[in-house]
């Protein structure tokens, strides 16, 4: 059955995924600070929510997407990293502008379209745009699974591919040790998700999204 979301709505549920995946607790009060909201609109948000079947909560509890809750939180989450790869690594458009118009465009854009943007941007890319990835999911024999750093899950193993960044950006990540064919071991987000933390060539690092968003790695399962 089709489920029909407002895009404020659409918004909690991405924060609610993006916390769960950080390894974080998702709450009322982390919704509204994440959010920039009153607690009262953060918990009238997960009322709807909880009334749609999206969400499973418990007074003063923790929050806990449903099978379609997350499902949904997914595309939507997809949605917004086709548009990024687009405004960001196409049109070069710089993070903070492409973040606001990404977050804007992805509660408007209609299936077809972006299915037939994501298909430009693979083919302007080079390489193929990674589909939301399920907990505990397996890739087919032979086939890799690719992702910009900045959207891998910590614990997860990762080989580099290829630096996007070619300027001053791309020669700090490799003086850091982050160059095609280097494993990487991301180890944990920041509590607001900001620096990552990865293990790279025997040592540690905190890693900006931003400067992580221009590594693309190919995940070892």
């Amino acid at each position: 059955m089709s489920i029909s979301v407002s895009s404020s709505l659409e918004n909690y549920l991405k924060v609610i995924l993006q916390l769960q995946e950080a390894g974080n607790a998702a709450r009322i009060t982390d919704l509204a600070e994440r959010l920039s909201v009153a607690k009262s609109s953060a918990n009238q948000a997960v009322k709807l929510l909880k009334d749609q079947g999206l969400v499973k909560h418990e007074k003063y509890g923790q929050l806990e997407l449903t099978e379609r809750g997350s499902a949904l939180a997914r595309e939507i989450s997809k949605r917004h990293e086709v548009l990024m790869s687009f405004l960001v690594d196409v049109l070069k458009v710089d993070l903070a502008t492409a973040e606001n118009d990404a977050c804007l465009m992805e509660h408007a854009i209609s299936p077809a379209t972006m299915e037939k943007l994501s298909s430009y941007v693979e083919q302007q890319l080079g390489y193929p745009l990674e589909e939301a990835q399920r907990s505990g999911e397996k890739a087919k024999s032979g086939m890799k699974i690719l992702k910009r750093l900045d959207a891998v899950l910590p614990g997860t193993r990762a080989k580099v591919v290829k630096l996007t960044s070619k300027g001053a950006l791309g020669h700090r990540l490799m003086e850091m040790g982050i160059m095609p064919g280097t494993e990487i071991l991301v180890e944990a987000y920041a509590p607001m998700g900001d620096p990552i933390e990865i293990k790279v060539r025997g040592y540690s690092l905190a890693l900006r999204k931003a400067e992580a968003s221009n590594v693309l790695v190919e995940l070892i399962l």
